[in-house]
């Protein structure tokens, strides 16, 4: 005896849309892969004779929906010819994806935050010491400016 399995997945709450194949294993061991859109990846394994596993690597929020496989069973008589039997639908799966936005944009944050005081306070420190010693200059005092007051009349 030997399976073909599909996976598919309705990417609604509701299984009234169409579903997507996401990937096939046949007979003979050959793994297919539907392209993916996101960065999330699947991997099939079988894990007993009558046993196969799809797992979700990387989850994201596109993954969510109904999943749920489609097992065709092939029997081989004793002929040695392989004759197909009806397929068999597993019940669906759903999946929902809940991403912790606090821990996603903790650290890019405190990294930001950082390096803006980081940046700013260098700014400060630098525009300090070159006033301080690299735009200095002499300032003459003139006769005039050492008045302080002076008529209106006189000038």
């Amino acid at each position: 005896m030997s399976f073909d399995v599909s996976w598919f997945a309705v990417r609604s709450f509701a299984l009234d849309r169409e579903p997507v194949l996401l990937a096939s294993l046949d007979r003979r061991g050959i793994v297919t892969q539907s392209r993916r859109n996101g960065s999330s990846d699947l991997s099939l394994e079988r894990i007993s004779p009558l046993e196969f596993r799809l797992r979700v690597h990387g989850c994201e929020d596109h993954d969510f929906g109904n999943h749920y496989c489609i097992v065709t069973p092939w029997v081989r008589s004793a002929t040695g010819v392989w004759q197909r039997e009806p397929d068999i639908k597993a019940k669906p799966i759903f999946l929902s994806v809940k991403m912790d936005v606090l821990n996603a944009f903790k650290y890019p944050l405190l990294i930001g935050i950082g390096l803006a005081a980081v940046i700013g306070l260098l700014s400060c420190l630098i525009g300090y010491c070159s006033s301080r010693w690299c735009c200095k200059k002499e300032v003459q005092e003139t006769r005039r400016e050492r008045r302080r007051l002076m008529s209106m009349e006189m000038d």
